[in-house]
């Protein structure tokens, strides 16, 4: 390995073989080639008489738009074996920053077809923050082999990593859909895991294309609204997922609000039912600003429950199905 300068006809550079491709727009570097030029210099690998790239492809492309007739390049010889090659090229990239998902899924798919999965160096998954287990480094592969379309949306940043693994192992239609949906609503890892599980089970449960949920009228109506705000849109879609998941408990609990809200009671009161309406632990809950407050709240909810109307909506009934959830 040495350092010399190499004019730019010299190079190859539409040879990708090393390039770990970085999707966002790196504003930073190009805010730097401008003010002092390449000042790292680019890895290049002898190949016959042109050498090709292994580190600099942006430094590279700059330098070519921008009419740099050269710079100083590592030059590693055409010996060099590709896996030593690799390993440096991906533990340089690991003491930079900023790695998205994109980039990730891209070293471990490129690891997994470097080395055996028990054979992969601890160090790598250590600074990916992987699991080091061949379920996990497959998972990442999937993504990475989706192509340009899905690791843009990953190299966005929107999707959350947990959520992006969920649906590694979705057809291509359905996982793109859903990575737009997740993209556009902006919520958390948390409802984005909960979302794509969600359409999952709902998919398992009617024998339908994951797709088939996602693309449901009422789903698109959502995201398609121009009342709601993104949170809003969330809440709604995530409200419809549940109903889908489990119709009886979604229709026990719309009848109960329609029945508390006939009971005529205050608004600072709230009548909470057991879990999935199961069980006999009944809640009640009052908000009140001082004593008198307290004392109207309580002889109105007094008085609804001398009248005996609760007794109809408190009481079981014979054929109430329970939460689908434990099936």
């Amino acid at each position: 390995m040495n350092l010399r300068f190499v004019a730019l006809p010299e190079i190859d550079l539409d040879d990708r073989s090393f390039e770990i491709r970085k999707f966002a727009l790196p504003l930073r570097l190009q805010e730097s080639l401008a003010r002092f030029g390449i000042l790292d210099p680019p890895w290049l690998r002898e190949k016959g008489g042109q050498p090709i790239v292994v580190d600099g492809f942006k430094r590279l492309r700059w330098a070519k738009e921008s009419g740099v007739p050269g710079t100083v390049c590592r030059i590693f010889p055409g010996t060099c074996d590709d896996r030593e090659l690799w390993t440096l090229r991906i533990e340089k990239r690991l003491f930079e920053s900023g790695i998205d998902i994109a980039e990730k899924a891209q070293i471990i798919s490129t690891l997994l077809r470097l080395f055996q999965p028990g054979e992969i160096p601890g160090f790598f998954p250590a600074s990916l923050n992987v699991a080091n287990r061949p379920e996990f480094l497959r998972k990442w592969a999937s993504l990475a082999a989706r192509g340009t379309k899905t690791l843009e949306i990953l190299a966005l940043g929107a999707i959350a990593e947990r959520a992006a693994l969920e649906v590694a192992d979705w057809d291509e239609s359905s996982m793109n859909a859903v990575l737009a949906i997740l993209e556009s609503l902006r919520c958390s890892a948390s409802i984005q895991v909960e979302i794509v599980e969600r359409i999952t089970e709902i998919a398992l449960r009617y024998g339908k294309e994951r797709s088939e949920i996602i693309e449901n009228p009422r789903t698109l109506e959502i995201l398609a609204s121009k009342e709601l705000n993104h949170r809003q849109k969330t809440q709604a879609l995530r409200n419809f997922l549940a109903e889908l998941r489990y119709p009886r408990l979604s229709s026990r609990q719309k009848r109960f609000g329609f029945e508390v809200q006939s009971l005529g009671l205050s608004s600072r009161v709230r009548i909470i039912p057991p879990p999935a309406f199961e069980g006999d632990n009944w809640k009640m809950e009052l908000s009140f600003t001082g004593p008198e407050g307290l004392r109207e709240i309580l002889g109105s909810a007094a008085s609804v429950a001398r009248s005996g109307r609760l007794d109809a909506i408190l009481e079981p009934r014979p054929h109430q199905a329970k939460d689908e959830q434990s099936r």
